[in-house]
């Protein structure tokens, strides 16, 4: 099974998508991560300028950490509708996208307390526009492949975010309630 967090810079989907990850002993993928953990010069300087990456060359660092995995978290994974297609062309599932919406104050109040290199307000606004412009197509066609989908306050406190997030995937994994109209 796998479970993948969208959502803009600043959500919150790294941090919810690790501690689920953690709780369900899970492997925790992040396409972010794996290009922050880096140490070639030129990912570090597409990093600091918010630029992304080649969708071949990402979805083959995503799968080559789910080799042999039965069950996953995706963190930030698919960012693009090639992505997406690459995921089915690998014969994968994702299971539930869960998408976490805050609004774009909170958004840069967040990231300005991070600190990365990428968080300044220029790249902010261009990764949340690029994400808004692509994510209908993402969903439209994950959906269409059969994943469900929960859209989920990212507002609070992180815990409350947290227990949220896991409450709705419980009960959307157990059939308790149906994901959400897209």
């Amino acid at each position: 099974m796998i479970i993948a967090f969208l959502g803009g810079p600043g959500s919150g989907k790294s941090t919810v998508a690790q501690r689920l990850a953690g709780d369900l002993k899970w492997p925790w993928i992040s396409s972010g991560a794996i290009l922050r953990e880096s140490d070639e010069p030129w990912v570090r300087e597409r990093l600091k300028a918010g630029l992304l990456f080649d969708d071949e060359m990402v979805s083959g660092l995503v799968f080559s950490r789910l080799a042999g995995v039965p069950n996953a978290v995706f963190d930030g994974y698919p960012r693009s509708l090639r992505q997406a297609q690459i995921i089915n062309e690998h014969e994968t599932k994702i299971d539930l996208l869960v998408e976490l919406e805050v609004p774009i104050e909170e958004v840069k109040a967040r990231l300005k307390l991070r600190g990365r290199d990428e968080d300044e307000e220029r790249v902010i606004d261009e990764r949340t526009a690029e994400f808004e412009e692509k994510k209908g197509d993402i969903l439209a066609y994950l959906i269409g492949t059969g994943s469900k989908y929960i859209k989920i306050s990212g507002v609070g406190a992180q815990d409350e975010v947290y227990l949220r997030a896991a409450t709705q995937i419980r009960d959307v994994l157990t059939g308790k309630i149906q994901s959400s109209e897209v």
